[in-house]
C-alpha cells in the first residue's frame, strides 16, 4: 500500500543548523518523525536524519542538511509519507479511515462519517438525516472496525438535533 498520508507542514527554518520547522497535528507523531523515514517534501523524497519537538512543533532534520541555508527551499510545503512506513498495528487507523464510515448507535445507522476535525477536542462530522458532530471521547465512541468501515458509538440521541 503506497498510498501518501499528510503529516504536516513545513512552516520556517528553526535556529541556523539546518532544522526545518513543522507543524503537524497528525494522530501517530512517533511513528512517522522518526529518524530514518523517508518523507515527502515538494514531490522530493528526504530522510529524516534527526526529530526534536519545541513548544507545538516538530523540527525536523533532512538528509543531514546542516545548515539554515540548505533548508530554506523546503519551507512552506506541505509533508507527506507513506502509509506503510507508519507501521501501524491492527488496532491502529488514521482519520483517513473514518472518512464514509457507517456510524452505528444502539444498532442504528446514523450516517456516514463525512470529515474529522482535529483542534483541541476531535470531531467527528457525520451526515444522515442531519448533519452532526461527535466528540471522539470515551463517552460516545465505542470502537471503529477499519475492515468493514464501521464506527460504533453510544449516547449519540442528544447529538442529533
Amino acid at each position: 500500500m503506497n498510498e501518501m498520508i499528510f503529516i504536516g507542514k513545513s512552516t520556517s527554518t528553526f535556529g541556523i543548523k539546518g532544522e526545518l520547522k513543522v507543524r503537524s497535528d497528525f494522530k501517530y507523531l512517533d511513528k512517522a518523525y522518526k529518524i530514518g523515514n523517508v518523507i515527502l517534501i515538494n514531490n522530493i523524497e528526504h530522510k529524516i536524519s534527526g526529530v526534536r519537538y519545541h513548544k507545538n512543533h516538530v523540527l525536523l532534520k533532512i538528509d543531514n542538511l546542516e545548515n539554515i541555508n540548505d533548508v530554506l527551499d523546503y519551507v512552506g510545503y506541505n509533508i507527506y509519507i507513506k502509509r506503510s512506513d507508519l507501521n501501524l498495528s491492527s488496532n491502529e487507523y488514521l482519520d483517513s479511515d473514518l472518512i464514509n464510515s457507517d456510524v452505528i448507535n444502539d444498532g442504528i445507522n446514523l450516517g456516514k462519517v463525512i470529515d474529522v476535525i482535529r483542534g483541541v477536542n476531535t470531531l467527528i462530522k457525520v451526515s444522515g438525516k442531519v448533519m452532526f458532530y461527535i466528540p471522539y471521547v470515551d463517552e460516545y465512541i465505542i470502537n471503529f472496525d477499519l475492515e468493514n468501515k464501521k464506527l460504533y458509538t453510544k449516547n449519540c440521541e442528544n447529538l442529533i438535533m
